[in-house]
């Protein structure tokens, strides 16, 4: 069973904290939704997520604004579809082990999202990525997610796969956006990996993409790694050049993103975008390929699609996507049921919950709100205090 708690981080209360194993998540209730906190160790109080007060964007005119953590966005990226604003209060309800957070429909663009987290075995979770099209129109989009992480880290993209014809085929491609510099020193792209090491004192942005078959992206920070597993369908057509995976850094946070393949989807269908998170502590520091295979993949649990604890009924790429022929049922679409009053009701997802259930905190006790907002280090607060008391002493005229 998962561990349900009311928390909050940073400036963002009301959050609902799932435990799985030493893994934590925070996720916003009030705006968003955002897993806002990833925690890994019972009493950790280090978070993996970048945390942002309310930041409003400033290519977008419409209210959108960055507050950190886990995002569902969908590509390709254009003002203003991409841009929705999420900055309202979610939907959130659970079952069991299943938390289900839910958006409201977006006017400019009749999507819906949803975020759906299950908790797995051995410290995992399955985070569903999910976009409803619930407009009057036909829309084509991939499904993407981000996640802003701390500073100081490290984000590993593998990139090379084994040819499938010969040894003289090419094997990986690589994108870069107008503003990178291929040669920026937090840039190291080796022979298998691509690895973007953050730096806080450097502003200028760098991003770069590639067609990640191996299908998993990690970030290492604090002697810890989260990794994100997914899966890569050979036969779908990519945006932005082909990418399944990207990477975007500046001197606050690093991007670590992945992508479905394109859809066409109509009025009531959706495409989900499954990740995998698995963490690891005690790791040493990762300086090398080598040690990136060694520590990371080596201690990567393999994600059988065909196994029921990992989902069952999934495509075999990993993003199960309801869209369906006109002459199959498509269960994935939750308004569905209400079009017609005959239908059953078995056909919402959620239609056997009780009021109890879809409570909004249901199963966490007042007394168990907490506050997992990392606290200032010892010796930030004894300088604090040096800083205030000469002040105070200047002031006095000592």
């Amino acid at each position: 069973m998962s561990h349900l708690k009311k928390c909050t981080v940073g400036p963002y209360k009301n959050c609902v904290e799932i435990k799985s194993g030493e893994l934590r998540l925070a996720i916003t209730t009030d705006v968003g939704p955002r897993i806002i906190g990833c925690f890994i160790g019972e009493k950790s109080k280090f978070n993996h997520f970048a945390v942002l007060p309310p930041t409003p964007f400033e290519a977008s005119d419409n209210g959108f604004a960055l507050y950190g953590g886990h995002r569902i966005w969908h590509s390709p990226e254009a003002l203003p579809r991409t841009y929705e604003p999420d900055n309202v209060k979610v939907d959130y309800f659970h079952h069991d082990d299943m938390h289900i957070f839910t958006t409201k429909c977006f006017k400019e663009t009749g999507i819906v999202k949803q975020l759906a987290i299950r908790v797995l075995q051995g410290s995992m979770v399955e985070v569903s990525n999910t976009i409803f099209n619930a407009g009057n129109w036909e829309i084509e989009l991939a499904p993407w997610t981000l996640a802003l992480m701390a500073p100081g880290g490290k984000c590993i993209m593998p990139y090379a796969g084994a040819p499938d014809d010969s040894p003289y085929a090419p094997n990986a491609t690589l994108n870069l956006w107008p503003y990178t510099n291929i040669k920026d020193k937090r840039l190291a792209i080796g022979k298998e990996y691509i690895i973007v090491s953050h730096d806080p004192k450097v502003e200028v942005p760098l991003k770069i993409g590639c067609n990640n078959t191996q299908a998993w992206v990690a970030y290492v920070n604090n002697n810890q790694a989260l990794i994100k597993q997914f899966c890569y369908d050979f036969d779908g057509k990519y945006p932005d050049m082909g990418c399944s995976s990207e990477c975007y850094a500046n001197n606050l946070f690093t991007e670590m993103e992945a992508l479905g393949p394109l859809e066409r989807l109509k009025p009531g269908q959706a495409t989900t975008l499954v990740e995998y998170w698995q963490p690891l502590d005690n790791l040493p520091e990762i300086k090398t390929e080598k040690d990136v295979t060694n520590h990371i993949l080596g201690d990567m649990i393999d994600i059988d699609m065909d196994d029921d604890e990992y989902g069952e009924d999934e495509c075999c790429c990993g993003h199960h996507h309801h869209a369906c022929d006109d002459d199959e049922e498509d269960d994935g679409f939750p308004w569905e049921s209400f079009e017609d009053e005959d239908e059953e009701d078995e056909e919402f997802p959620f239609a056997n919950l009780t009021d109890e259930d879809m409570h909004p905190f249901a199963g966490a006790k007042e007394e168990e709100v907490i506050d997992v907002t990392p606290e200032k280090p010892a010796k930030k607060k004894a300088k604090a205090a040096k800083k205030n008391d000469k002040k105070k002493s200047k002031k006095s005229g000592k």
